[in-house]
Formats: C-alpha cells, sequence, structure tokens
C-alpha cells in the first residue's frame, strides 16, 4: 500500500513539473524598458490595461539608425558628460567639474568660495543657456521660447537682452541677430523646399520632420559637454568690481547621416568671455558678454 501512495504521489509531482515547463517555454519573461512594454507571465492574475491618455503605448524603437528619431543612446541629461557633473532629471549640476585658473587676485576680492561660484555661473550658463533645445531649427520663434535665458542676467542686463530677442524673432535669419544672442540658434540653411527632414549640412540632417523637434522627444538635443579651466580676472572699470570669467568649450548635437545611413553628431565650439555681478551679495548673474563659435565640425556619434 505505501509503495502504490509513493508511486501516485511521483506521478503528480512529473506532472506539475511537465506543466511548468510547459507554460515556461511559451510565456518566457520579456525585456521591459522604453521600446517594449512589460509581458504578464502565463500564471498572473491580473490583466494588463489597454492604453489609455494615462499608459500610452511606447512608440517602437527603429531597429537600425534612421533620421526618423534620435537614437535611445541619446535619451537622459547630457550623454557624455564628464563623471563629476551630476543629474536628476532635467537638472544638471556642473559645479563639481568647475576649475579655475589665475584666480588669485579675485580670490583676495571676493574669497575663494565666491570666486568658484562665478566660475560655475559662467559654465551654467554655455551648457544650459547657449547649448540649448532652441538650437534645433524650427519656423519661427516668440518672445516666450527665450524667456529661460533671463534668470540668468543682472537686472541691468535683462532690458538689452529683451531688445535682442525681439530683433531675432522679428528676423531669425539674420546672422547678427543670432550671433548677439549667444546662444546656439541653427536655421537649417540649404533645406529644400518640400523635404522631410531639415538640412544639418555637408550631407547630415536633424532628426524627425523637417523644422520639428518630434525627432529629438525622449532625447538629449546635446551631448559630450567639454570645457577648459575657467580663467579668472577682477574687472575695476565700473563703480564695483566685477569678475571675468573666460572659458573655452563645446558641445555635440546628434544628427543623421543619409549617405552613410548613420548617426553622427555636429560639433559646436564656443569661445566665451563672462562678466560676472554679484547680485543680492551672493549670486552671481551675467552682467554681459563676448561669445563666438568656432569652425563646426562632423562626425560619427561616440559618446565620451
Amino acid at each position: 500500500m505505501r509503495s502504490q501512495w509513493i508511486t501516485m504521489l511521483a506521478g503528480v509531482i512529473a506532472a506539475v513539473v511537465l506543466v511548468s515547463v510547459v507554460i515556461g517555454l511559451t510565456s518566457p519573461d520579456g525585456k521591459v524598458g522604453d521600446d517594449e512594454q512589460a509581458k504578464p507571465s502565463a500564471t498572473a492574475t491580473t490583466t494588463t490595461p489597454s492604453p489609455t491618455a494615462t499608459t500610452p503605448t511606447p512608440e517602437p524603437e527603429p531597429s537600425r539608425p534612421s533620421a526618423a528619431r534620435a537614437p535611445g543612446s541619446v535619451a537622459g541629461a547630457w550623454p557624455g558628460r564628464p563623471d563629476a557633473v551630476t543629474a536628476s532629471g532635467t537638472s544638471v549640476d556642473w559645479c563639481p567639474a568647475v576649475r579655475t585658473t589665475g584666480a588669485a587676485e579675485a580670490e583676495d576680492v571676493f574669497g575663494k568660495a565666491a570666486v568658484h561660484d562665478a566660475a560655475c555661473a559662467a559654465v551654467t550658463f554655455v551648457f544650459g543657456k547657449r547649448y540649448s533645445r532652441l538650437a534645433i531649427p524650427r519656423p519661427s520663434y516668440a518672445p516666450r521660447d527665450l524667456d529661460f535665458v533671463l534668470p540668468a542676467l543682472a537686472p541691468s542686463t535683462v532690458d538689452a537682452f529683451r531688445a535682442r530677442i525681439n530683433r531675432f524673432v522679428a528676423t531669425p535669419d539674420s546672422v547678427d541677430a543670432r550671433d548677439e544672442l549667444g546662444l546656439v540658434m541653427l536655421r537649417g540653411e540649404g533645406t529644400p523646399a518640400g523635404a522631410k527632414h531639415t538640412s544639418a549640412g555637408n550631407g547630415r540632417v536633424f532628426y524627425g520632420k523637417a523644422y520639428s523637434t518630434n525627432g529629438y522627444r525622449h532625447r538629449a538635443a546635446w551631448v559630450n559637454p567639454t570645457w577648459s579651466k575657467v580663467a579668472i580676472s577682477v574687472d575695476r572699470s565700473k563703480a564695483e568690481p566685477r569678475i571675468v570669467a573666460t572659458l573655452d568649450a563645446s558641445a555635440a548635437i546628434p544628427v543623421f547621416n543619409t549617405a552613410e545611413r548613420r548617426d553622427d553628431m555636429l560639433t559646436v565650439p564656443t569661445h566665451a568671455l563672462f562678466y560676472l555681478r554679484q547680485e543680492s551679495g551672493k549670486d552671481w548673474a551675467i552682467g554681459g558678454w563676448r561669445i563666438t563659435s568656432g569652425a563646426y565640425d562632423f562626425a560619427k556619434l561616440r559618446l565620451m
């Protein structure tokens, strides 16, 4: 009798194992990420809700490089940034990676910590304002599109900058109007009428539909930020001394190479000189600048 029970129990266990193996083979675990939804297991007791306004269906990732959308490798805040630069969501803290040179006189006047804060303000303006998503060409602009620059400026500089904004909005194709802003504003020169994508020059195009930003949705507009040590000096030409911060920097915007059918990048170098005022006895604000762009360069997309 006991041997019969053992035999029956062994048969039940074997049946359960067989069923489990079959279920496992027909419903393997799926990859869960940005490019696909989680797949419920065969034994789940809940069902996946159908897409709604609050649970949108993820867009499929292209299986190979495509001009339709920038690659997933450039998602997130400033891909290719130095390890010392920290990011939380869209907020980036450049200060831990900022270094200065020639700052002795300024440190005697303002203190070492204040000088570092001024250098940090200069670097933050370059990568938070100059290299912005507005660099992706669009058909037109409104004054409010550039309001994000104003909080970084000294009160005495705001009115002058508003006048520059108005001039640019009225004549966005004017090189002088763009240069006065100090921002990278690419215009897609050479784009044929009716083209599917905006030209970036040299056989490259910006991702997505022409003169739109949809090809960079959930993607970074800029990658690979680099900059030099910030050279610091003191300007005493005004009633109150100011800090002069000078640096060289660069960043690259992902673009698509139509001939090679690959992801490339367009690097824009910058030479910048900033006049910084210490507002409210603590915070540094941009009181003026001289910013120029170096020669643009194309290369295969590679994160640093």
